[in-house]
């Protein structure tokens, strides 16, 4: 079980723990499927996602108690695993299973964490218009 920093947000590129990393990937997940875009810089902060997101944390912790991390991604990663939108759907702990046992039986020490590539092509929208007092301010930091 790894809950150390090994992952990085999709969002904001910082390290994270595995939970924080599964429940992410399911709630962009389900963004994506309700057609609303990607979720803000740090979805866990914003009103919409803050409650998903924890409560998908929270159940991606009990799953760690049990399944490797490695075997959650797996299961969320298949084929069958596509669809799954919450870490609370019943079929999802038979998927898990069936990963856990093909990592239980290849056992080699490189097992390869698997990480997420982003292949979209989006960038957060640059302002435009007038620039604010505050945003001067902020310039007279750096």
């Amino acid at each position: 079980m790894t809950l150390n920093g090994n992952y990085l947000h999709r969002t904001t590129g910082q390290q994270c723990n595995a939970a924080q990393y599964i429940a992410e990937m399911v709630c962009l997940r389900e963004a994506e499927k309700q057609n609303v875009g990607r979720p803000a810089y740090q979805l866990w902060n914003t009103d919409k996602w803050k409650k998903k997101f924890k409560s998908q944390v929270t159940k991606a912790y009990q799953l760690l108690k049990t399944y490797d991390d490695t075997a959650i991604i797996n299961a969320l990663n298949s084929p069958k695993g596509k669809r799954v939108y919450s870490l609370r759907v019943k079929n999802l702990e038979g998927l898990i299973k069936a990963e856990q046992k093909k990592i239980n039986s290849i056992k080699t020490t490189a097992i390869k964490e698997q990480t997420y590539v982003d292949n979209t092509q989006s960038k957060p929208s640059k302002p435009y218009g007038k620039t604010s007092l505050i945003s001067d301010l902020r310039k007279l930091d750096e």
